[in-house]
């Protein structure tokens, strides 16, 4: 092996472990699964080139109770395909017989983290960008809960849209000549991991169709242009940053 990859790989395998340190904070470990993730993905390599004593993670769920809201999964859903994940929700009730709505996300440990964090990034960020355009709006509040809804449905729109562009940038489809290997090995072999577990776990996962009525066209726009300005890397601080990311 050349010298060159060995070494990245190492980092690859630092960068995993530091992920799954119970001592590192949520950021710490975001930061170190997506830094392992650009790595492999840039250098084409997949898990099955890391060698180390400890497993390769295996693929597993996990299971969050979520809002009942088409946008929200909008963005779940893009976001888990850029971090090596899939995503899809179901209804259930809980004890006391009142109906909710769950978030899952299929994929390895260091994966999931990175995903769901970043979900909530965005998600936290469309509803407070929404908070401030009309927190001094005059009006009703009926008037006001429709603007805003109008909102945050262009916002997610945009972010959504963006979120699937960056994967396209980083994963084109396969185009002939062009491209002639399309997506990278690195989501090739997990996106073919995560399909053997669902059909192993007797979970199908089928896509809807959801189609919304925009009641305020301005307020609509308004959330589009500023989900335009909704940053796509992780959120960390330069402290954590230098401390995750030196070699």
């Amino acid at each position: 092996m050349p010298e060159e990859k060995e070494s990245i790989l190492k980092r690859i395998q630092k960068l995993l472990k530091m992920s799954e340190d119970k001592g590192a904070s949520e950021n710490e470990a975001m930061l170190a699964a997506q830094k392992a993730q650009e790595l492999l993905s840039e250098h084409n390599l997949s898990r099955s080139d890391i060698k180390d004593d400890s497993q390769v993670e295996p693929i597993e769920r996990e299971t969050y109770d979520a809002e009942r809201d088409n946008w929200q999964g909008w963005i779940q859903s893009a976001t888990a395909k850029l971090y090596f994940c899939q995503y899809f929700s179901k209804s259930g009730v809980d004890s006391n017989y009142k109906r909710i709505n769950q978030a899952v996300f299929v994929g390895r440990k260091s994966n999931r983290i990175v995903a769901k964090s970043m979900c909530d990034y965005f998600i936290n960020t469309i509803k407070r960008l929404a908070d401030k355009e009309f927190e001094s709006v005059p009006g009703s509040k009926a008037a006001i809960n429709k603007m805003k809804r109008a909102f945050i449905l262009g916002c997610a729109t945009r972010l959504q849209k963006r979120i699937n562009e960056r994967f396209n940038e980083i994963a084109p489809p396969y185009e002939g000549i062009k491209n002639p290997d399309g997506l990278p090995m690195l989501y090739k072999n997990e996106q073919k991991a995560i399909t053997d577990w669902l059909r192993n776990a007797g979970v199908r996962v089928v896509s809807k169709k959801s189609s919304f009525n925009i009641r305020d066209r301005a307020a609509y726009e308004n959330g589009k242009q500023k989900g335009n300005g909704i940053g796509l890397d992780t959120q960390v601080n330069n402290a954590t940053r230098s401390r995750m990311l030196g070699r």
